[in-house]
């Protein structure tokens, strides 16, 4: 009474590799949807392009002086009150393990603690470049260039 049919257990070996196939497609579609990483100092060249432009925008919205001062592994936002220069709170950016950043001094620049970059209420930058370092890796900002594109409101 055994029909004519035999019932097998369990996939083919053609299913189980379509499956697999369907799998790694879609695997390879998903990885290639993702992206790339980002560039350690790409990505600080931009927080600072980013800073520069938003201390020449307040400057400018505000009637106030305001100035960047760049340390070897920070830089803080100042503003004029008073005729002093005034860190702005929650305005200073650490740079990440191996990265530093310098700007080019002038004579008695070395120890002042005015900022390096002042963009005016007229919306005049001026500065000297700045450097951003990752090993062997160098970045140059010109803030007056930086300030001419199209950072402006």
């Amino acid at each position: 009474m055994n029909s004519g049919r035999h019932r097998e257990n369990g996939f083919s070996l053609v299913e189980i590799l379509v499956a697999l196939f369907i799998m790694a497609l879609a695997s390879a579609m998903i990885v290639m949807a993702m992206p790339a990483p980002r560039d350690p100092l790409e990505a600080e060249v931009e927080r600072f392009d980013a800073v520069l432009a938003r201390t020449l925008n307040l400057a400018i919205t505000r009637g106030q002086a305001r100035g960047i001062r760049i340390d070897e592994k920070t830089y803080r936002v100042y503003a004029r009150i008073g005729g002093r220069w005034v860190p702005s709170p929650g305005e200073t950016q650490t740079l990440p393990a191996g990265m530093t950043i310098h700007v080019a001094a002038r004579d008695g620049d070395a120890k002042s603690e005015l900022p390096q970059i002042v963009a005016d209420a007229a919306g005049i930058v001026s500065g000297l470049p700045v450097r951003i370092e990752r090993g062997h890796r160098v970045r140059e900002i010109d803030p007056l260039q930086a300030a001419s594109h199209e950072h402006r409101p």
